[in-house]
């Protein structure tokens, strides 16, 4: 199984779920899953388990909320894509927040998740409304209850925009996500690879701060010859407890501006419309 049919699969489930924030304990429930939350141990964060003929979801009640659904809506996952878990029947708090050495199965459930807590029916409007940046990702956070890996990657997959997310752990690219509009181009950010030594990733990384942007030529981000074509601008932000960051990526065609300034020029030489009043005194 791939990503996209997970993805999917996840959009079929919450087709018809017209408001945010999406109701993922009802989800769980509607696939016969009883869903508790107990008090588990700091380092987990859900379990699954059959009692009685029963399906119980067990999600640990001191997390947070955004957790709790994401960890809810991640053991669904398993039950849809029918796929094993590779972490048992317990699911470790801190495996939920990387992505380094993630066996396959958990990263389909991740993404599996994620399109159900930002279902793509609902956030195609707002991706074509909003730029793509920190206050607009803050914003849909709050909205969908969900967090800024899963806001950030569904607005991506929903924008007509030249647009991309990159998500890194210690300086290293682990995701690299581009709008549609960003592949027809012919952009591609190599995953596996270092941040950017000019990005303000990499920054963040080394000056210890939590937010930042910076302006670079797309060839910085990519070594696709189209690169070559584009300028980018990045807003970042840092997850320091976890050494993770993750940039907000819009490109612009380096021809824009300059066929905008022409069009300009052009304007400025014409002469003024014709008006019915002369342009001197009369006497």
């Amino acid at each position: 199984m791939d990503e996209l049919t997970a993805i999917g699969r996840a959009q079929a489930l919450v087709k018809d779920i017209a408001s945010a924030p999406v109701d993922a304990v009802g989800i769980a429930q509607g696939l016969g899953f009883e869903v508790k939350f107990a008090d588990l141990p700091a380092n987990q964060a859900g379990n699954t388990f059959p009692k009685s003929g029963r399906k119980i979801i067990c999600i640990n009640q001191n997390d947070d909320l955004y957790r709790q659904r994401f960890t809810t809506l991640h053991e669904v996952a398993h039950h849809v894509l029918d796929l094993p878990s590779k972490h048992g029947e317990v699911l470790p708090s801190n495996e939920l927040e990387r992505f380094t050495a993630r066996p396959s199965e958990e990263k389909l459930c991740d993404a599996f998740a994620a399109a159900c807590l930002v279902p793509l029916h609902l956030i195609r409007p707002l991706a074509s409304s909003l730029p793509f940046t920190v206050e607009t990702v803050q914003t849909l956070i709050e909205q969908f209850q969900a967090s800024h890996r899963c806001v950030a990657s569904s607005f991506v997959r929903a924008s007509r925009e030249l647009v991309a997310y990159v998500y890194a752990e210690d300086g290293s690219i682990q995701l690299a996500l581009p709008s549609a509009a960003v592949r027809e181009a012919g952009i591609y950010i190599e995953r596996g690879i270092k941040l950017p030594s000019g990005s303000a990733a990499s920054r963040l990384l080394r000056n210890g701060v939590r937010f930042d942007t910076e302006d670079l030529d797309a060839s910085d981000w990519s070594n696709s010859a189209s690169a070559e074509n584009f300028t980018c601008y990045e807003e970042a932000l840092h997850m320091m407890a976890w050494k993770q960051t993750l940039s907000l990526l819009t490109f612009e065609h380096l021809g824009r501006s300059t066929e905008q300034s022409f069009e300009k020029d052009d304007d400025d030489e014409r002469l003024p419309p014709l008006t019915g009043q002369l342009p001197w005194p009369r006497k």
